[in-house]
């Protein structure tokens, strides 16, 4: 059976916990080269991530064996068998998060930072209520400053609602993206074009990343849904130890473009949170890093 036979199987049986501690331990001694240590037999309500561990470590057995230094074998992109395997232990931790159910009467929180080719950004601090009536914004002295909020077709209580009528299958919500009318793509990962063949994944890319930075708005299975889209988009490979706008250390997911461009979503490691997003092309790099996210029950307050 290949590692993508066990993802089909591991969909039906998500995990009754998120810990992955177990996981990290056996992948470390594989790495060095070490027996494995006995360890207590897993649940049976456990074998989905038994199944990602055992994927895992087939990929890094191989890469041992191949004669490879231990240096060689964590590659700092890895193929797409790889990035499979973690966006579907992404999804499957997505599935077990808790769903909230943001009010009208409520706000989104973002914190952001922005550091572009052509200069860092100040980070700024916001605050949209979902009803897309008010924002809120700090302004340096501390002050904080409501006013209406601008319309148009991208406020949070809009987003809301597209969130939960999004398509929660793989397919159809890749397909969606793909098709979809309005550009969301934060940075632009191509200029002054992408390479024929490529714009659709390219939108697709970006909306997804653009929708994944609302956070708690996110229902748990359309976060699970664009982590298996992301799986199917081509050129899409993992990144380890990749790091956002502000230094923090996570998985990269990558969209390589070559010449083109190089876009990256940065993911907490333990939760696969999302933390920001990275473009590099002509040797310039420029990143937007989300630094904090939740709703809250009025401006000022922070999650």
């Amino acid at each position: 059976m290949n590692e993508f036979d066990l993802l089909k199987r591991m969909r039906d049986e998500v995990p009754d916990q998120t810990d992955l501690r177990g996981v990290e331990l056996r992948l470390a001694e594989i790495r060095a080269g070490r027996p494995p240590t006995r360890r207590r037999r897993l649940p049976r309500l456990r074998w989905g991530l038994a199944l990602v561990a055992c994927t895992a470590a087939v990929i890094a057995w191989q890469a041992v064996q191949g004669g490879t230094t231990r240096q060689d074998v964590r590659p700092a992109v890895a193929n797409r068998g790889t990035a499979a395997v973690v966006l579907e232990k992404a999804a499957l931790v997505a599935m077990r998060t808790r769903a909230t159910e943001p009010h009208p009467d409520q706000w989104l929180y973002i914190k952001q930072s922005q550091h572009m080719a052509g200069g860092d950004l100040p980070t700024n601090e916001i605050w949209h209520k979902l009803d897309g009536t008010k924002t809120a914004t700090r302004a340096k002295n501390g002050e904080l400053r409501i006013a209406d909020a601008e319309k148009g077709p991208t406020h949070p209580g809009k987003t809301l609602q597209e969130l939960q009528a999004l398509p929660a299958d793989p397919d159809a919500l890749l397909e969606h993206f793909r098709t979809m009318e309005r550009d969301l793509t934060a940075l632009s990962i191509c200029q002054p074009e992408c390479p024929a063949g490529t714009e659709r994944d390219v939108k697709a890319f970006g909306a997804i990343g653009w929708y994944m930075r609302h956070g708690a708005l996110v229902p748990p299975d359309k976060a699970a849904a664009m982590y298996r889209a992301l799986a199917k988009i081509p050129n899409v490979t993992i990144e380890e130890n990749a790091t956002d706008g502000d230094g923090r250390t996570g998985i990269g997911v990558v969209l390589d473009l070559g010449p083109a461009g190089k876009g990256s979503y940065i993911l907490d490691a333990r939760d696969y949170r999302y933390l920001g997003l990275k473009v590099q092309r002509d040797g310039m790099t420029s990143t937007m890093s989300v630094l904090g996210t939740g709703i809250v029950d009025e401006p000022g307050q922070t999650p």
